[in-house]
């Protein structure tokens, strides 16, 4: 799991990835409503709100990111030929979707709670007891 992770950073860096990890999980109910299918339609608005409150929380970011991408890219393909007001909206969530995944969820998310870098200290509790 460590793989999927670079960095955490935290101060600026970090409320910048929180920034844009709330802006893709609020585009991507807007994005799946406009699903063409209409048995598709709640499924996937069911599927989009449980992303993106995940998104927000910063659980496994990176592979929500790519259901993110993956879901406004089906959406998009799927939409009919009256595409062509809201491909800059479509294009838009891809584009901060890969963005979030590429980048990863920074120190204020779960995934740094869980999968960050740890300090471990040892103790020299043998040379400590030992005479000298």
């Amino acid at each position: 799991m460590q793989r999927l992770y670079s960095m955490f950073p935290a101060g600026r860096a970090g409320a910048g990835l929180l920034i844009l990890r709330v802006v893709v999980a609020l585009q991507l109910p807007a994005v799946s409503a406009c699903c063409a299918r209409p048995v598709l339609a709640n499924w996937m608005e069911w599927l989009a709100q449980a992303t993106a409150v995940l998104l927000c929380i910063g659980i496994l970011t990176p592979l929500l990111a790519l259901l993110c991408a993956a879901t406004a890219a089906f959406c998009l393909l799927n939409h009919g030929p009256q595409i062509q007001p809201l491909l800059p909206m479509f294009g838009l969530v891809i584009a901060n979707a890969i963005a979030v995944g590429l980048l990863g969820p920074g120190a204020y998310s779960l995934d740094a709670k869980f999968f960050g870098r740890r300090l471990i200290l040892v103790s020299d509790k043998d040379s400590a007891t030992e005479p000298q």
